[in-house]
């Protein structure tokens, strides 16, 4: 990136600005998996309540910022049992169109990361993605280990085939050239 990103956790004067990206993120899902994703989505105060319950339920949410303005944003899941450990899941990972490839998504995700590593007994992330998709391209890019094949099925029932994803949080350094809080 030619500027500085900032990525760094949300605070409550984001989730505006995080749930109008929600709103971009859906439409893009619903066009590019519409049996995963029903037409009819939430508004953006509708997302907005949701994530100030997720943020309460112990969700995490982070974001990038390119001169003071909210480009990206990442949600995880709370701390759940399951595939042999404990891990998060990466429900979204999101950066508007005109931003995209020059870095803020890994720098979500390596926030993301880091955060992890810094929690005792550090769990594992992961993360899905349709194959063949531009989200799989970015998490095998990323560092993700493409774990197993997964499907996930719609409201209407139909299945689509994806990867299953997965990063052990380990320590990281820091970031070099962009800004991390």
């Amino acid at each position: 990136m030619t500027r500085s990103c900032l990525v760094r956790r949300a605070t409550l004067a984001d989730v505006a600005e995080v749930a109008r990206l929600s709103v971009l993120a859906g439409a893009e899902a619903q066009r590019d998996l519409p049996a995963l994703h029903p037409a009819q989505e939430l508004s953006a105060p509708d997302l907005a309540l949701r994530l100030l319950e997720d943020l309460d339920d112990g969700n995490g949410l982070y974001v990038a910022e390119l001169e003071g303005r909210v480009i990206g944003f990442a949600q995880m899941t709370g701390l759940m049992v399951g595939d042999g450990g404990h891990l998060l899941e990466l429900r979204q990972l999101y950066v508007a169109p005109e931003h995209r490839l020059r870095g803020a998504g890994r720098l979500l995700l390596r926030l993301v990361l880091r955060d992890l590593a810094q929690r005792p007994g550090p769990p594992a992330l992961r993360a899905w993605a349709a194959t063949g998709s531009g989200a799989a391209t970015f998490l095998e890019a990323a560092g993700g280990a493409a774990t197993r094949q997964r499907w996930k099925v719609g409201s209407d029932g139909i299945a689509v085939r994806g990867l299953a994803f997965s990063w052990t949080a380990s320590p990281l350094p820091a970031l070099r050239g962009h800004a991390l809080a």
